[in-house]
């Protein structure tokens, strides 16, 4: 009983055995590799050649690929150790950089940026200073043209009330004793003397022109009634037939033409002292402008120095980013070359060693189980790609 229950599990044990070989030569024809093993060796049987050959191939393709695989670990180890060296250049590269950075930023927040703002401010309290005095200086001279022009205003109405006055006692001076100033009459003890209606149309004409022209005057408007007064008088010849009605009249444009150059004499004494305050101003603003304008000059002058270093300290920080940026890029670029390395190493090695095992399995299998290879070897080639 107990050799018939031992028979049936080696029996059971048998085809357990032969089952997980015959597992095994299926996942060996499933890789590429293993199915190119598989058709050498099936050629190989098929010739009847002892498979010595064969086996010494395998174990010296064993052997190779043991081999390979310590010079691929020298390689990667090398590789690694150059990663490291190179990894640790840049971040000693970047440490620098870092440390020149703050001390850049910190001379610009702390020092240079302060003094700029400093200065701009003081540049703004000249410029505000300069403005103000220049527009004294505007409003002053402004207003100096325009009294000077209120003042040639009155000058010329003067000077034309004068040249109108003037004008016209010349025209009562003239025909007092002229000829005909006067129509003789019939011959009598006391002749009557009368403007000719001619001179007296002249002389009407002339006051009203010139009344209108006055009405235009701007400061001494009162000439224009003055003016047509005249005319009025003009228009009546019968009144000036008396020779000291017309004297009278002469002597009142001399008393007129007296009052206007005293008018005239007053207006330019107050003309010379208004310019004389003007000046004695005019030159007291100046010196503040130009004091002021100075100290602008100096400050701006500072102030452009200072922007000039300020400029060379953010060129140097700028420079400094963008060596930062430069160096953390080149250092990622090498990390990741030096960890796709590993991955590389690591499938290789992967790849390599399942291409081993494959080997070393085929070598067993040649060794101990030839007979089932060659069976399902056979059962392969019949059924085409598949066991």
């Amino acid at each position: 009983m107990k050799t018939i229950i031992l028979a049936l599990a080696l029996i059971v044990l048998a085809s357990s055995t032969q089952a997980d070989v015959i597992a095994t030569i299926k996942k060996i024809d499933q890789s590429p590799f293993g199915r190119t093993l598989f058709d050498t060796i099936w050629l190989e049987l098929q010739t009847g050649d002892p498979l010595d050959r064969l086996l010494q191939t395998l174990t010296d393709l064993e052997d190779r690929y043991v081999a390979e695989q310590k010079e691929d670990d020298a390689r990667n180890h090398e590789y690694q150790d150059a990663c490291t060296v190179d990894i640790s250049a840049f971040d000693k590269d970047l440490a620098e950089s870092n440390r020149k950075k703050i001390e850049l930023e910190a001379r610009l927040e702390g020092q240079l940026y302060p003094q700029r703002g400093i200065l701009q401010g003081l540049v703004a309290q000249k410029q505000a200073e300069v403005k103000g005095y220049q527009k004294d200086l505007d409003e002053l001279d402004a207003q100096r043209a325009e009294e000077n022009a209120d003042f040639e205003e009155k000058v010329l109405e003067h000077q034309e009330a004068t040249a109108i006055i003037a004008e016209a006692r010349r025209l009562f001076a003239d025909n007092i004793e002229h000829e005909s100033f006067i129509q003789k009459g019939k011959a009598t003890k006391q002749p009557a003397h009368k403007f000719t209606k001619e001179v007296a149309s002249m002389i009407q004409k002339h006051f009203t022109t010139s009344a209108k022209k006055a009405a235009k005057f701007q400061h001494r408007k009162g000439y224009s009634k003055l003016f047509k007064a005249f005319a009025t008088i003009a228009s009546k010849v019968e009144q000036l037939a008396d020779a000291g009605a017309v004297s009278k009249i002469i002597d009142l444009a001399d008393e007129l033409l007296a009052k206007i150059a005293d008018s005239l004499s007053l207006l330019r004494f107050a003309e010379d002292k208004r310019v004389e305050a003007y000046k004695k101003s005019r030159n007291f603003i100046v010196i503040s402008l130009t004091v002021a304008g100075t100290a602008l000059a100096n400050a701006q002058s500072d102030l452009a120095a200072l922007n000039d270093v300020i400029a060379q300290v953010e060129a140097s920080l700028d420079t400094t980013n963008q060596r930062i940026e430069n160096v953390t890029a080149d250092r990622t670029d090498r990390f990741t070359q030096c960890e796709e390395a590993v991955q590389d190493y690591q499938d290789a090695r992967a790849a390599r060693t399942s291409d081993r095992d494959v080997v070393s399995q085929t070598i067993g299998l040649v060794n101990k189980e030839l007979r089932t290879l060659r069976e399902q070897l056979a059962l392969r080639q019949s059924a085409g790609e598949e066991i």
